[in-house]
């Protein structure tokens, strides 16, 4: 036994020899570049004299992320520093055509060029750097090749983001640790200077919008987390430096660790980069097309729509079966697909849900029930709860739903981005798509891809939404500037379940136009639409504007920033088939008028509308043929329009 512990001193010190005289042959610093095919964009990765990776994004000769750190801090290995270069891969190119159930854009095309770089440290531990370059921004991760027989734990990402002192931030603050957070609902501070630290000291959520040289907008977030954990930024205060940070050890009750274990090979999750200007940003489908492709076959049975949903203008509802009928006869007098049951529905006195789904179906409108998805990592108490945490119990209530008729779930209150809850929501989608149910997540992280490998989920929260008009006072001051900034930030990464169109006047009144309220519906993408006004609310609209609720896409074509800037207005065109959908907001106090370059939009058109009216509180409808290249529109402070142009019989 001596004999065989002085062979292996002797031989680790043997290969930490060899390798030192191998750094020692290298250059200080070596360098190499990946250019996307038209050359404006380049990512370059240099190993600097103490074996430490940085790494610098360039676009048309500009500066955009500097020379910022790359590596990673093993249990077993230290990835960050003293490593050694060992080779790097051929330049693969990327050609393919995604298709998706939802989305704002259900097929598109992939086109790119990836190339990775592996280093090791003195001991042999390896590190490979992928890089998938796109014109319109990039994407990192790291993979760790070998072999092992017990999980490594990843302590430390070393990755940064370093912006130019001038640069302008979009920042969500990650939320403090509460019995409801965090839950990405916080208010983006818009226009900021970079350096500026979070007001709740835990850092700042993804997505995260930088307005830097050249005009140049860079959007951050990540995706494909299935075996990893979520990761949000941090920085110091008076710093242009971004890292990343783990969620907060005490989120979840405290259960579970934040940082990611697996066994060895291991790859991280992608840190996606997109770059470009505003049209850029919100055509985006980076974080979608890097999730990794589906896991549960065609899923023809998935079938996205329009829900109508009673808990927001009555939250005692959902245990009164004659209250929730008057919510399924609306979609069915409107032609909407769904509605939904919320929370608490097993507490209903009088009736059964199992006549309640047989009541909707027979008016061709199929029923979404609600779920707590506690558990021991929340302690909210809305029921139901304590039927989907554990894989025998939920597979039995998914068998249950299944067999009277319902359509999907609605499970909310997860408040974490640790890696045992993320596992929670993919194993919830995969029993889920076993019983052929879809689902939509609430009181959740943001969208990370999922929705590539799971086409049952339909939509995610996480986001400040029209529900807070029941219970923040802050909610109206704020909510206009917000709904500007959202398409630029968090719905560009996946379908936001905002809940728009509420008219009514809850408990804090909307100081936004109704037109403004009702054009949130097609500004905004899920791919179930939840539209949230009273049964009365609906039935006061006049009838062009109800015609196009009753038409109301939930998945596209195509999407086409038209004009705007976050925080302070903004118009999106989206394309189904061959009809053109266009819907504007105001989120300031002063009125605006535009003619709107929509020369995209060809031939002659039957246009119906729906604007501002001589108030705040009137629609003005609009019914008209169109031929031309622009259109006039007026908004009134904190107004809205929507038209729909399709082609003349």
């Amino acid at each position: 036994m001596r004999i065989s512990v002085l062979k292996r001193k002797l031989l680790y010190k043997l290969a930490i020899l060899v390798l030192l005289v191998n750094q020692a042959c290298q250059p200080m610093e070596t360098n190499w570049v990946l250019l996307d095919d038209s050359h404006d964009l380049s990512f370059r990765l240099s190993l600097h004299e103490r074996g430490e990776l940085y790494y610098v994004v360039i676009a048309n000769d500009e500066v955009l992320i500097d020379s910022s750190r790359l590596g990673a801090i093993r249990s077993d290995a230290d990835l960050s520093t003293g490593l050694s270069f060992v080779a790097t891969s051929a330049r693969e190119v990327i050609d393919r055509r995604h298709h998706f159930v939802t989305g704002k854009a259900v097929a598109f095309r992939e086109q790119g060029v990836e190339q990775s770089f592996l280093f090791q440290n003195a001991l042999g531990a390896e590190i490979q750097i992928v890089c998938r370059l796109y014109a319109d921004g990039l994407a990192l991760r790291y993979e760790f090749p070998g072999s092992s027989d017990q999980a490594v734990t990843l302590e430390q990402d070393i990755m940064e983001y370093r912006f130019a002192p001038r640069t302008k931030a979009w920042l969500q603050p990650y939320d403090r640790i509460t019995k409801w957070t965090p839950a990405y609902e916080r208010f983006v501070e818009h226009d900021i200077d970079v350096g500026q630290t979070s007001s709740y000291g835990n850092g700042w959520a993804f997505p995260a919008l930088f307005k830097t040289v050249g005009d140049r907008w860079i959007l951050l977030s990540e995706s494909a987390t299935h075996d990893f954990a979520g990761t949000h930024l941090d920085n110091e205060e008076g710093s242009s430096i971004y890292s990343l940070r783990w969620p907060e050890s005490d989120e979840a009750m405290g259960l579970g660790q934040s940082v990611a274990s697996a066994l060895l090979p291991w790859r991280t999750s992608w840190k996606t980069i997109a770059i470009g200007d505003l049209s850029t940003i919100v055509s985006s489908n980076m974080v979608r097309q890097l999730g990794v492709g589906s896991t549960i076959g065609e899923a023809t049975w998935v079938r996205p729509g329009r829900v109508s949903w009673s808990w927001l203008s009555d939250h005692d509802s959902p245990q009164d079966k004659e209250k929730l009928k008057r919510f399924i006869d609306l979609a069915a007098e409107m032609g909407w697909e769904y509605s939904l049951v919320d929370a608490n529905w097993n507490l209903m006195p009088q009736g059964t849900i199992e006549e309640l789904v047989a009541y909707a179906t027979a008016r061709d409108v199929g029923l979404l029930l609600w779920y707590n998805s506690g558990g021991p990592h929340n302690e909210v108490t809305e029921q139901p709860r304590d039927r989907l945490n554990d894989r025998d119990r939920r597979r039995e209530e998914f068998a249950w739903m299944r067999d009277i008729g319902v359509k999907g779930m609605k499970v909310d209150f997860f408040q974490s981005d640790k890696p045992d809850i993320l596992k929670l929501y993919t194993d919830i989608l995969a029993d889920a798509a076993d019983y052929e149910l879809m689902v939509n997540f609430h009181g959740c992280a943001i969208p990370r891809g999922w929705s590539s490998a799971y086409p049952n989920l339909m939509t995610m929260e996480s986001v400040r939404g029209a529900e807070s008009y029941t219970f923040d006072e802050s909610y109206p001051a704020n909510a206009p500037k917000l709904n500007t900034i959202l398409p630029f930030t968090r719905n560009v990464i996946g379908s936001m379940d905002y809940t728009p169109t509420v008219m009514t006047d809850m408990q804090f009144p909307h100081i936004t136009t109704n037109a403004h309220e009702m054009a949130l519906a097609w500004l905004f993408e899920s791919g179930w639409q939840h539209l949230a006004d009273a049964v009365e609310g609906f039935q006061k609209l006049p009838p062009p504007a109800i015609e196009l609720l009753k038409d109301l896409p939930v998945t596209w074509d195509e999407v086409k920033y038209v004009r705007g800037y976050p925080g302070q207005d903004v118009v999106l065109a989206r394309r189904k088939g061959d009809v053109w959908y266009v819907a504007g907001i105001n989120g300031e106090d002063q009125p605006k008028a535009w003619d709107l370059d929509l020369s995209f939009i060809s031939g002659p058109r039957s246009i119906t509308g729906l604007e501002d009216g001589a108030g705040p509180r009137e629609i003005g409808t609009n019914q008209d043929s169109w031929v031309g290249e622009e259109l006039p529109v007026q908004l009134l402070p904190y107004g809205g329009f929507v038209f729909r142009f399709e082609p003349r019989r």
